[in-house]
């Protein structure tokens, strides 16, 4: 689960970007971080691993500039073996080859094994790294996006037949030099926060990355299962896949509450991921008002919409109902601030 932002309107881009990653990093993420602007028809990418503080002391992104600008917080569980599995060759964004899009992805891609034994008899996969033996899944998208531009499809189908090709978790987003001033989305179950203000608009993977925007900006949640086009005056959604329905669960706030106590209780101090992975052993049927058949067909098909509990937890925390630190910890080589959660 990682946390991403884009940007389209006038405001400094990679200020603005990297205050809306900073405030989401702690819950997953800050493993590495990169932006990519579009300036002048020109795509600009930087990425390097750790959180933003440390990726803006030590490389060239708060220089980007542009009026249309994509952000990336990386988290991935492999990073916790080793710094080997951190590199700024597997962060994101990803170009295609010509330069021309940049795609950033969130969630897990569970038949990204099936693509990259095709791709790379035709792409050059630069995640790959023999020390791991393996790519980052999200690389695979962006070659299935370039193979689908190549043949001359635009950019809103090549990105909707991408997106239908994975399985897993997939939220993906693209920007385009052959469109400017335009964020392409595409969401199959993630939470997707989009904002509309005056001509500009904005997207979040998670509503707290918007903490300092609210009065700002008109902001509501995108279905899932949508193609949405982000430009300055207009956001416009429609069906990702209209032959199939994209599971929605609703959300139970007390009952995440009463189990997420439980489980701190007996566990003591956890991060989010931790947390959240004690829940689906047992209490997320409940939490989302499911039986437990029903859940584990949804776990197993890949939906675990990690960023729609994290609002309501910090929500609880500022009522003194749950307890949250922010303390650093070491992942991948890099200090990250990790949010911790604790019972009263």
């Amino acid at each position: 689960m990682c946390h991403l932002s884009a940007y389209i309107g006038d405001r400094p881009i990679a200020p603005l970007l990297l205050e809306t990653l900073r405030l989401q990093e702690g819950y997953f993420g800050g493993q590495a971080t990169g932006m990519a602007t579009l300036n002048d028809n020109k795509i600009s990418i930087v990425k390097r691993p750790g959180p933003v503080d440390h990726v803006e002391a030590h490389s060239g992104i708060t220089s980007l500039t542009g009026t249309t600008g994509i952000a990336h917080s990386r988290y991935s569980l492999n990073v916790l073996k080793g710094p080997e599995h951190n590199t700024a060759a597997k962060a994101h964004p990803w170009p295609t080859p010509d330069g021309a899009a940049a795609l950033m992805h969130n969630g897990i891609i569970n038949n990204y094994k099936e693509h990259w034994s095709t791709l790379k008899e035709e792409y050059t996969f630069t995640s790959y790294s023999p020390e791991t033996g393996d790519i980052t899944d999200s690389e695979v998208a962006v070659y299935l996006l370039d193979q689908k531009l190549k043949q001359g499809m635009r950019l809103p189908d090549a990105l909707r037949e991408t997106a239908n090709s994975l399985t897993g978790m997939v939220l993906l987003v693209v920007l385009s030099a052959d469109e400017p001033e335009t964020v392409y989305i595409a969401n199959w179950i993630q939470a997707c926060t989009l904002g509309k203000g005056d001509g500009e608009t904005i997207f979040t993977s998670s509503r707290l990355g918007l903490a300092s925007l609210w009065d700002e900006f008109d902001v509501f949640s995108a279905p899932r299962n949508s193609l949405i086009k982000l430009t300055r005056d207009r956001v416009e959604i429609s069906k990702l896949d209209p032959n199939r329905n994209a599971p929605d669960p609703k959300l139970d706030e007390g009952t995440l509450l009463r189990h997420s106590l439980r489980v701190l209780k007996e566990k003591g101090e956890m991060d989010s991921v931790g947390l959240l992975l004690a829940l689906a052993k047992g209490g997320w049927e409940e939490v989302f008002g499911l039986d437990r058949e029903s859940w584990l067909s949804l776990y197993r098909a890949g939906w675990e919409d990690q960023n729609q509990v994290m609002e309501p937890l910090a929500k609880m925390a500022e009522k003194g109902l749950i307890r949250k630190k922010v303390w650093p910890r070491l992942e991948g080589g890099v200090e990250v601030p990790r949010v911790f959660w604790s019972a009263p």
